[in-house]
């Protein structure tokens, strides 16, 4: 019998408009009622993060930017793996803007998610509707002074997948890379990954990770889902996660069909 539960939020607990449904939520209660420990592993940042746990009604340590953050029940800060400042100087001194005009960056830092000024006329109504806080606008040269957990870029696919290849090249592949979606390029730490996160938490609660069953549907969910004791991808998994995993990893139902939650209810509840 497994013991935890660890789940990324966007695209796999959360549905098609970045809400936990009523099923969901019921879910998730049941499992932590029966002693069962849930984990959330999310891109997001910790506020972002805590907005989704409020919404279950729930109180648990939150893995947030990737694995570059973990705050305890009460919010406290007991890991962060923060990206390089000779990384975050070289990447800011990439011209994205070259890569098309709806191409725009966001930083995560502390607390803060920060786009440049006018970054904010690119987020779109849908997007704005499915966050329940926007990012400050601030001026480029304030981001090389702050401690930064991660740099994500919005935009085309196509787009990302060349600027993608010029930051591996100008940080000599030391950053890690992972698309969240097709429209999200996203740069961390080399040695932070949800993963390592899950296991630091883990531990601390007594758990092995392969007791542990993990659910994701991004390219920054793979060492999540391989190094669980059972990893399932969401049947709308990116197409990048699916090239990477072996062509017979379980997947579940998509996330706007509560996918997740029906597993879960299935391996822990109908028995």
């Amino acid at each position: 019998m497994y013991k935890a539960v660890i789940s990324d939020l966007d695209g796999t607990l959360l549905n098609e408009k970045g809400k936990v449904s009523d099923f969901t939520r019921k879910t998730v209660r049941e499992l932590i009622d029966k002693g069962i420990k849930f984990y959330i592993a999310t891109g997001r940042n910790y506020g972002l993060a805590k907005a989704v746990m409020d919404e279950l009604g729930i109180t648990i340590p939150l893995i947030s930017a990737n694995g570059a953050r973990i705050n305890d029940e009460n919010g406290k800060v007991v890991f962060e793996d923060l990206l390089g400042q000779e990384e975050v100087e070289k990447i800011l001194e990439i011209d994205y803007r070259k890569y098309g005009g709806n191409v725009f960056m966001n930083v995560f830092s502390g607390e803060d998610w920060l786009v440049l000024v006018g970054g904010l006329e690119c987020i779109s109504e849908e997007e704005r509707k499915a966050f329940p806080e926007l990012p400050k606008e601030v001026l480029e040269d304030t981001l090389k002074e702050l401690e930064i957990q991660k740099i994500f870029f919005i935009g085309e696919h196509e787009a990302l997948v060349e600027l993608e290849k010029e930051i591996i090249k100008k940080t000599d592949g030391k950053v890690a890379v992972a698309f969240a979606d097709e429209r999200c390029a996203e740069f961390f730490s080399e040695t932070a990954n949800k993963a390592n996160a899950a296991k630091f938490l883990l531990e601390r609660d007594g758990i092995d990770i392969k007791d542990a069953v993990s659910f994701g549907d991004g390219e920054n969910d793979y060492e999540m889902l391989t190094m669980a004791g059972k990893g399932f991808a969401m049947g709308n998994a990116i197409y990048r996660l699916k090239d990477m995993l072996p062509e017979d990893f379980e997947t579940v139902g998509k996330n706007s069909e509560d996918g997740e939650a029906k597993k879960l209810a299935e391996i822990f509840l109908n028995n």
